[in-house]
């Protein structure tokens, strides 16, 4: 496997500058490949590389949707089969002494980065402002501002995976807990 694999790396160089041969000599542990002849060595004569180009952006530009038509998702984007919030558990009691709490979200597949996804959260309506892109993450103490939210404080957290433009593909249930301070 090893020879093989350095085979590969030199048919790399190789495609880089074409002009230079591939010698291989008979080694301990199998064939040794190399750019530079050794003693003993024969060239190897390899075929051209196969060379795909790349895929072209399409040539006429991408309608935009006006303000009144509604933007949908990507007809193909991945379709989530499941997203959930399993950080805080719903009807439980998080303790926030600053107001920063970990949210911990499942989606199956798994977010697409490739395409432009993230997690969307809010706090009882309003969006935290920040687009997630891992299944861990914290709520920002700069969310709540100048003030940190009272002991028994009711939070309800909305979680949805949306696409580059902002577009929710799948909304998570809601969870509702109450944000507790730990006295010391």
């Amino acid at each position: 496997m090893k020879p093989l694999l350095v085979l590969v790396v030199l048919l790399l160089q190789c495609s880089a500058s074409p002009a230079q041969g591939v010698y291989v000599t008979p080694g301990a542990n199998g064939p040794v490949f190399s750019d530079k002849p050794q003693p003993g060595a024969r060239e190897v004569s390899l075929p051209p590389l196969n060379v795909v180009a790349p895929p072209q952006p399409p040539s006429t530009p991408v309608a935009t949707p006006g303000k009144d038509e509604r933007a949908k998702p990507d007809t193909e984007a991945v379709a989530y089969r499941s997203f959930a919030i399993v950080v805080p558990e719903n009807e439980s009691g998080v303790t926030a002494n600053d107001a920063v709490f970990a949210v911990r979200v499942v989606a199956d597949p798994p977010l697409q980065l490739g395409e432009g996804h993230a997690f969307a959260v809010s706090i009882n309506g309003r969006a935290v402002g920040r687009r997630f892109t891992t299944t861990e993450f914290m709520i920002p103490r700069e969310f709540w501002g100048d003030e940190v939210p009272p002991h028994n404080f009711s939070v309800q957290l909305d979680a949805s995976i949306v696409d580059a433009r902002g577009q929710a593909l799948k909304q998570a249930a809601a969870v509702r807990f109450v944000m507790l301070h730990s006295f010391q």
